[in-house]
């Protein structure tokens, strides 16, 4: 019985000893920082408090690379602030390792909001960090035999926007992947990385006859980043303006837009297109004719006609389009003196916008224009005011207007006023009257309007000179603002002055 007793002691010593051991064994293989195990700083993530979360952030940059498969099983806590400050804890191990770069970008494009907000915040600062290595990594990755791999490296890729030619070359290979998905992640990527992805035109080209429809889209789209350098892209994207997808005829005119003057050869293939079913392929179609600018002068006629289309989108663009091109015929100006009118604000916005683009030639919309000053937006409101002063001396007749335009509301549209009645200024003369209207204004109880009228005095310069001892006086203001902007109007009027407080 005593033997049998020591025999049970001695087993239970050997197994103790055991997991003593294990538990020293596990101990040492788990990473450490300041006295703490790798368990217990991933615990301190789980942790109710953010504050407590956010304090064990930093100690993951210590902790290293060993710590992501922990954190990793924190992505899928039902704690939205657990898995934030599990994203921020990936982002700070050092060196940035492929997996950390994988997570982080299907975060960001994942459908978790929390994750994606985290993943949103600490993507810029991880970026600059990725080496050279994890990118060779990833671009070997196309070549996977796994799909899913594949996709994840050309979007990780994406997010990179690498400019190494093997890397790039890597990517225009995936343009030819067996699966759409792919593919259509490898032109996403080539389109991010711009216009330094000009080596990568020929097979984008190519791949505008693709079977997918989601992946000619996307090969257009990145035609139209790499921009000016796509030139060669050009016939091919006239063509595929015929495409039975309205998704890839916009794409394919955005991108022509893109490309420039280069595209002018296009021209009468977009103006076929303004009259396309789909509305937004109409206004991609006028938004590139105005990209093209000049050389596209005649689709002027079309683009009159398009402003009057039954979409405000498509309107918008058109008015804006005719701007760009700058044909300011009687048509023209008589089209967006109607456009100006329009029951939608983003149309009267472009409106206004394309006649100050037309310039003095457009002094025929300035009654129009000064009835603009009293829309009721306040985009409406300040396009119009700075259209006005871009119109320049012909515009002289419009300082009353403009005066009335320093009370506005808004303080947009009252710096707008202002600088435009420096425009004008600068080509013609100030009646006296208007200075002293200005200067009536300086005594308004608004402090605002106050300003925006010492504002307009200064926008004026010397030819603001009888309003000197008014705007004198304002250096005395107790207010330091309008101090301050008197000492700015007087150092504009007399440069030799001095200008008081400033």
């Amino acid at each position: 019985m005593l033997r049998r007793g020591i025999r049970c002691w001695a087993v239970a010593c050997v197994l103790a000893g055991l997991a003593w051991a294990g538990a020293e064994q596990l101990r040492a293989e788990d990473p450490g920082y300041k006295g703490r195990s790798l368990t217990e700083w991933v615990s301190d993530l789980r942790n109710l408090s953010p504050q407590v979360r956010e304090k064990a952030v930093p100690a993951f940059r210590s902790l290293g690379p060993p710590a992501i498969p922990a954190l990793q099983g924190l992505l899928k806590d039902a704690d939205p602030g657990v898995r934030q400050a599990a994203l921020r804890a990936l982002s700070v191990i050092i060196p940035v390792q492929k997996e950390v770069v994988l997570i982080v970008v299907e975060a960001l494009h994942g459908n978790d909001p929390a994750a994606q907000q985290a993943a949103a915040a600490t993507w810029p600062g991880l970026k600059g960090k990725v080496g050279r290595d994890v990118i060779l990594a990833l671009a070997g990755d196309l070549k996977h035999d796994n799909v899913d791999v594949r996709r994840k490296a050309a979007e990780a890729l994406g997010e990179l926007h690498p400019v190494e030619k093997d890397v790039l070359q890597a990517l225009a290979a995936a343009l030819k992947d067996q699966k759409e998905e792919v593919r259509q992640k490898a032109a996403d990527a080539i389109g991010a990385i711009g216009p330094e992805a000009g080596e990568a035109v020929p097979v984008l080209t190519q791949a505008l006859r693709d079977p997918d429809t989601a992946t000619r889209q996307k090969v257009a789209r990145a035609i139209g980043q790499v921009g000016a350098k796509a030139k060669e892209a050009v016939p091919a994207l006239a063509q595929a303006l015929k495409d039975a997808d309205a998704g890839v005829r916009q794409e394919a005119a955005t991108a022509l837009g893109m490309i420039g003057e280069a595209s002018k050869s296009t021209v009468p293939d977009l103006v076929l297109m303004l009259k396309d079913p789909d509305a937004k392929a109409r206004g991609a179609a006028a938004a590139a004719l105005g990209m093209i600018g000049s050389p596209a002068k005649e689709a002027t006629p079309a683009l009159v006609q398009l402003v009057q289309d039954r979409e405000p989108g498509v309107r918008q663009k058109a008015a804006d389009a005719l701007g760009r091109i700058g044909q300011a015929g009687s048509d023209v100006i008589a089209a967006l003196v109607q456009a100006l009118a329009d029951k939608d604000g983003a149309v009267r916005v472009s409106a206004a916008s394309a006649m100050g683009r037309l310039g003095p030639a457009a002094q025929d919309a300035i009654p129009a224009l000064e009835q603009a000053l009293k829309d009721g937006d306040a985009g409406v409101r300040q396009e119009a005011a700075r259209t006005i002063g871009k119109i320049g001396a012909a515009a002289e007749k419009s300082f009353p207007a403009l005066v009335q335009a320093l009370k506005d509301s808004n303080a947009n549209t009252r710096e707008a006023a202002a600088k435009a009645m420096g425009t004008i200024a600068l080509v013609t003369t100030v009646p006296k009257d208007v200075i002293q209207a200005l200067v009536q204004l300086l005594q308004d109880v608004d402090v605002e309007i106050k300003r925006s009228g010492i504002r307009a005095l200064g926008e004026i310069g010397p030819k603001a000179a009888d309003a000197i001892p008014a705007l004198r006086e304002m250096l005395k203001e107790s207010d330091p603002n309008l101090r301050r902007a008197a000492g700015v109007a007087l150092s504009r009027i007399e440069p030799s002055g001095g200008g008081g407080e400033g």
